[in-house]
């Protein structure tokens, strides 16, 4: 098994954010596969075409990943943890299929889940990245637009979606107060990176040091 994660250079800060937050919840952190696109220095805003560039890449990451393990642990760098490794993925392992990941507002999202080889979820992978590269011309659209649009189509893939009030979202976890079964917290539901990181610290959920940041594997592409 490996963890994955992505980032561009503007977002490195929050990436240690995650990773520190791991670390203090006895997360294995050799596990950790982090990517760093160099090319990338700025922060991207949702509904860009920097930030739909990005997402293609994470769609090749996780895929590329996939035939490399049996099984993936895709997370996000918008995230923290308020429960241990052993628990979140004993608490994940009890969800059948090939796909076990948080549900959002509109559909699934592909900011945290555990995905095991198989013939469907290469094939799911491979689909969405498509998916993806023949809507290049519409920028509002990204990863998550693009598993959502394939996977029911993949017969034989089953996808268990997590139970939002230990799984949530930032509306869920911040705007429905709904953070007393939570196993994680994923900062989504605003625009952009700086909007995330002040969100963080407003709420004392914030530790951009180096400590879980130098303990990973890192591959800057």
């Amino acid at each position: 098994m490996r963890i994955v994660s992505m980032t561009n250079e503007g977002q490195i800060p929050m990436m240690k954010n995650m990773l520190n937050s791991a670390m203090k919840h006895d997360f294995p952190m050799s596990l950790f596969h982090c990517y760093i696109i160099s090319t990338n220095k700025e922060i991207a805003t949702y509904d860009t075409t920097e930030f739909q560039a990005i997402t293609l890449k994470k769609l090749e990451i996780i895929l590329e990943n996939l035939k490399q393990d049996s099984e993936v642990w895709w997370i996000d760098n918008d995230i923290v943890f308020f429960d241990t490794f052993s628990e979140i993925l004993k608490n994940m392992r009890i969800y059948p299929g090939q796909v076990v990941i948080q549900k959002d507002g509109w559909g699934v999202c592909t900011g945290f889940f555990l995905v095991k080889r198989t013939a469907c979820t290469l094939r799911l992978f491979q689909r969405s990245i498509d998916w993806l590269k023949s809507n290049l011309n519409n920028r509002f659209l990204n990863d998550q637009h693009a598993f959502n649009a394939v996977y029911k189509s993949i017969i034989g893939l089953i996808v268990s979606e997590l139970p939002v009030e230990e799984y949530p979202n930032g509306r869920v976890y911040f705007e429905q107060n709904k953070k007393e079964k939570a196993r994680m917290l994923h900062n989504n539901y605003l625009m952009n990176t700086v909007q995330k990181i002040e969100r963080f610290k407003n709420n004392n959920i914030w530790d951009e040091s180096d400590g879980g940041f130098e303990l990973v594997n890192k591959y800057y592409i």
